[in-house]
C-alpha cells in the first residue's frame, strides 16, 4: 500500500526513526512498539495545540484512556527506517473519538510513501474525579475538518 508524499500544511504527521530498542530479534520493527510511536504522535498533537498530559489531568481533569484498538501490520519496518506517522479523527462523539494512525516510509529514490502499519483507536474522555465519560474540551479538536 502507498501513497503520494503531499504534505498538507493543516495536517499533523510525527516523524520517527526506528532505533534498535524498536527492533527485534530479526531486525525488524517489534509489533508492540507500534503503539509506543503511536502514542507519541498523539503527545505531539497535544503539546502542538499548548496541551500535556499532566495539562489535561490538573487543569481539566480529565483522562484519555483507549477502549479499543485494532491494528494491520502490511509490511515490516526496520532499522533506520523514517517514518511518517498521520492521524486522523475518522469520528468524534460527545465523550468518545475514533483515530487512525498509519506508519508509512519513503520507498527508496522516491516521494511514494509505503503504508507499513495502521491502527484505529476508540478513545474515551474521562472525569478524573468520578471515572466516567466526560465530553471533550471544547477547541480540543478545532483544527480537525470534522
Amino acid at each position: 500500500m502507498t501513497t503520494h508524499f503531499n504534505p498538507d500544511p493543516s495536517a499533523f504527521t510525527y516523524i520517527h526513526r526506528v532505533c534498535y530498542s524498536d527492533t527485534d530479534a530479526a531486525g525488524f520493527v517489534y509489533h508492540g512498539r507500534y503503539l509506543e510511536i503511536f502514542e507519541r504522535s498523539r503527545a505531539e498533537w497535544l503539546s502542538q495545540r499548548g496541551l500535556s498530559p499532566t495539562k489535561l489531568i490538573n487543569e481539566m481533569n480529565i483522562v484519555m484512556p483507549v477502549r479499543e484498538l485494532t491494528m494491520n501490520f502490511y509490511k515490516p519496518g526496520r532499522l533506520d527506517d523514517i517514518l511518517y506517522i498521520d492521524q486522523v479523527i475518522e469520528h468524534r462523539g460527545r465523550t468518545q473519538v475514533s483515530v487512525k494512525q498509519t506508519a508509512q516510509r519513503k520507498l527508496p529514490e522516491s516521494e511514494e510513501l509505503q503504508v507499513i502499519a495502521s491502527a484505529v483507536l476508540h478513545i474515551v474522555c474521562v472525569d478524573t474525579n468520578t471515572l466516567k465519560p466526560k465530553a471533550w474540551p471544547d477547541g480540543l479538536f478545532l483544527a480537525e475538518s470534522h
